[in-house]
């Protein structure tokens, strides 16, 4: 049953993304920037902010998003989405810097939950990827793990960590889905796990 539930999660998870996905003209070179959209312009700029756990070196940059991308995203697109945006990595001196979007990925429609920071528990290798058993930072361990969860991560869901990184006591940051299995501890199924940084 547990299998199930994962299973199910990833399904529904992927379905979500790629509902959520203007592909636009990504290109192998480009830079990621995850983060919350704070606002939304008239021309369809989208001014995305980071949120606490991994430092894209900007704190919030406003992306020019192309009247393809903006109509394949339709109604997806609003102010607080946790999106993945793709671009070449140019921008302006400006404040905020400003860049133009090759995709937006919607990867949910908030973004409170989405970003998981914590001290890596136990790892658990599968088939395909790992299950790691997450302890949430400022949180105390308790002797029946009630406050835990469990990260099911794809090994194409690691960025800038490889499998043998993977230990007890790391700190990571790991961009969810923003579903959660109804179980103890919750099963959450990851986009992205990245080293934490403040």
């Amino acid at each position: 049953m547990k299998k199930f539930i994962i299973l199910m999660s990833l399904v529904v998870a992927g379905a979500l993304l790629l509902s959520g996905c203007a592909a636009g003209g990504v290109k192998a070179n480009d830079l990621i920037y995850r983060g919350e959209v704070t606002s939304i312009s008239e021309d369809g700029s989208i001014l995305v902010t980071q949120v606490p756990g991994h430092n894209y070196g900007q704190a919030s940059i406003l992306f020019h998003v192309s009247d393809t991308i903006a109509k394949e995203l339709g109604d997806s697109l609003v102010v607080g989405a946790f999106v993945e945006v793709h671009y070449d990595g140019r921008l302006t001196r400006s404040l905020p810097a400003q860049g133009t979007a090759s995709s937006v990925t919607v990867i949910a429609s908030y973004s409170d939950g989405i970003v998981q920071n914590g001290t890596i528990l136990s790892v658990t290798p599968g088939k395909d990827g790992y299950s790691i058993s997450l302890l949430p930072l400022g949180e105390e361990k308790k002797d029946d793990l009630s406050n835990t969860i469990t990260l099911t991560v794809h090994m194409f869901a690691l960025e800038g960590l490889k499998g043998e990184d993977l230990v007890e006591g790391l700190k990571v940051s790991a961009v969810t889905s923003g579903i959660a299995a109804l179980s103890l501890p919750p099963i959450m199924p990851v986009v992205a796990l990245l080293p934490y940084t403040e």
